[in-house]
């Protein structure tokens, strides 16, 4: 069972039980390493929210999870290169890209744990835009609203290009969201060496740089021969 599997499993286990104290019960016995990990991570946001309070020095905030930069170098010139053929002012600004995070690779529990509650502080306190990921790690945060739907800010025709390459995700209700593109070998992702497998781009849904990370998406498309 992946560490992923197990969350998801425990997590309906949990609703499953009939009162309050048997959840906090529960969360105890099979949370407590989790649980303190957590609380150094609340403290992680706290002091990324902090630290952020005024900067303005970044026209948007990438992370890209689990990609190849340990093993080769990679073009990081693309994300800024890609914003300035936009109608963006971007007055000086630079993209600030993560690509040091990776969850499960290492075979260590506690570091992925680790890794999860720091982009779900990321995802939760605004301080990310555009999240790259393979399925497994990008559908983490689908039933959190944790995605803007592009359909919604995309030009559809441009969307229609690419409608294979289209993520889509659907709820509970029957409503699909598109929250993501798939980028394959031929993406600019890949041959700026940050990638050999395909995975999936989407705009966090409270993106402080929500336009930013929108154009970025657009302007990608375009450039696709």
């Amino acid at each position: 069972m992946t560490f992923i599997e197990r969350l998801n499993k425990d997590r309906q286990q949990l609703f499953r039980l009939p009162d309050n104290k048997s959840r906090v019960t529960f969360i105890w016995d099979y949370y407590k390493i989790p649980i303190i990990v957590f609380l150094s991570v609340l403290l992680l946001s706290v002091i990324l929210l902090i630290s952020n309070i005024g900067r303005k020095d970044a026209s948007m905030y990438v992370v890209l999870l689990n990609n190849d930069s340990s093993l080769r170098e990679c073009d990081s010139t693309i994300f800024d290169e890609t914003l300035k053929k936009t109608d963006l002012d971007l007055k000086g600004k630079s993209v600030d890209v993560n690509d040091k995070l990776s969850v499960g690779q290492e075979g260590n529990e506690a570091e992925d744990i680790e890794t999860m509650q720091i982009l779900t502080a990321l995802f939760t306190i605004s301080d990310l835009d555009l999240y790259v990921a393979d399925k497994q790690y990008f559908d983490y945060f689908l039933e959190d609203g944790g995605y803007a739907d592009l359909s919604l800010l995309i030009d559809q025709n441009l969307l229609e290009r690419y409608k294979d390459d289209l993520y889509y995700w659907e709820n509970q209700y029957g409503q699909k969201t598109l929250c993501g593109i798939i980028l394959h070998n031929d993406s600019m992702l890949h041959k700026a060496g940050y990638y050999h497998n395909d995975v999936i781009m989407g705009v966090v849904a409270n993106a402080n740089n929500l336009q930013a990370a929108v154009e970025f998406i657009r302007q990608m498309l375009s450039d696709r021969n």
